[in-house]
């Protein structure tokens, strides 16, 4: 019998471990998305010595390690401090939670000043000991266009780059700007929306962008954000600036990939690695790709275009092993298609909508197509056996421009 869903409203952190159902949940966050060869090595070192040896690469480029306790959580800590991969408090490790675009400094079309802009949001976030009571799971982006386009990123700040200058987005509106006068509208954002002291996040609730712009007196100064929304590229294989990109199929993967994937990238490229969102991992100055199985190096692989969350391996909210089935349903994926096989209503994985959502029931799947794993399905208790039918038969939405993802919403 599964445990009911509960969301718990927040993410594990380094200095914030969760309970699972195989143990405690810890997160590495890489400075500004970076990993050494050595400080992987350190990781998955840790992950055996302290945890069950199994790390993920969740959406936001973390990689999240499983099976430890609440005394081994504190030695791993201790472990990642030493080897230069955390702050020694954990709310400085929560505002240093940057997501960024992957290629920053490498693509030769992104924004040139990229690398300088996102040092000094970083170290103006660490340094900002006043900042604290955002929402849980508050995120601030940098978007710098070029092979990963703007707009792949979601986030309740965005720092973007436009044109030949910048944008602060938050909520509905845009702030021009140029890359370090951005750095201090981010700061100067972030308070104010401290300040409203309100449990939503612009991302989800835009007026409270409204309200912290009206605080800084710039909301009349702003202009409607741009509405462009853009599916990332795939991270598989090569990329601009002679790198080199794997993506890791759903589910964990083992302490000895991560061992492996740290030799090659310091035997065939410059010792440093990337861990991007969307499971990706991207190897610097490095034009062969990994020959470790496991990991995903075809652009057209169609398991890049599968969410999947722990389910019954690790979580007691799931009845089925979700990856397992996920990824037997991965040859007979449309091309396109985006499916997500969530463990139960609360959708991990996946929280936006994909073209199919499968939520695992004790007798069989829900299906909810375009939707969340949390809207109302359409059919329930389906076999594996059904869903490839109705795999086999998909015909694709009509495409809509009106529509904020393209696609057509079925009434």
């Amino acid at each position: 019998m599964t445990a009911p869903p509960g969301v718990r409203g927040w993410c594990p952190g380094l200095h914030t471990p969760m309970e699972a159902a195989d143990g405690w949940l810890v997160r590495v966050r890489p400075p500004l998305g970076r990993l050494s060869g050595q400080q992987a090595h350190a990781i998955a070192r840790a992950a055996r010595t302290h945890g069950n040896g199994l790390i993920e690469l969740t959406s936001r480029g973390n990689l999240q390690l499983r099976g430890l306790t609440p005394d081994s959580a504190r030695a791993f800590a201790r472990d990642m401090q030493v080897a230069g991969l955390a702050s020694t408090d954990a709310a400085t490790e929560a505002r240093r939670g940057l997501l960024l675009s992957p290629l920053a400094g490498i693509d030769p079309r992104a924004a040139p000043n990229a690398p300088d802009v996102i040092r000094a949001l970083d170290a103006a976030l660490a340094g900002a000991t006043t900042l604290c009571g955002l929402p849980a799971k508050f995120v601030i982006a940098v978007e710098c266009g070029g092979y990963v386009p703007t707009g792949t990123l979601r986030a309740d700040i965005t720092l973007r780059a436009s044109g030949a200058g910048w944008l602060v987005i938050c909520g509905a509106r845009a702030w021009p700007c140029t890359g370090m006068s951005g750095v201090e509208m981010v700061l100067a954002l972030a308070h104010a929306l401290a300040a409203l002291d309100a449990p939503a996040r612009p991302l989800r609730d835009p007026t409270q962008a409204d309200a912290a712009l009206a605080i800084l007196g710039v909301l009349d100064a702003t202009q409607p954000a741009p509405q462009e929304r853009h599916e990332p590229p795939p991270l598989a294989g090569p990329l601009p600036g002679h790198a080199m990109g794997a993506v890791l199929p759903p589910g964990p993967i083992s302490a000895d990939l991560l061992d492996d994937m740290a030799r090659w990238c310091t035997d065939r490229g410059n010792g440093q690695m990337r861990i991007a969102p969307w499971r990706s991992i991207i190897f610097e100055h490095c034009t062969t790709p990994p020959p470790q199985t496991g990991l995903i190096t075809d652009p057209a692989d169609p398991r890049l275009r599968i969410w999947a969350c722990i389910g019954a391996r690790g979580c007691g909210c799931a009845p089925r092993d979700v990856i397992a089935d996920a990824l037997y349903l991965a040859p007979d994926l449309p091309a396109s298609m985006r499916l997500h096989v969530s463990g139960c209503t609360k959708g991990c994985a996946h929280p936006a909508p994909t073209d199919l959502t499968l939520v695992a029931g004790t007798d069989g799947y829900s299906l909810c197509p375009h939707g969340r794993a949390d809207d109302t399905p359409v059919d329930s208790g389906l076999s594996l056996a059904q869903i490839q039918q109705i795999l086999r038969a998909w015909t694709p939405p009509a495409y809509d421009a009106t529509h904020p993802n393209g696609r057509t919403r079925p009434a």
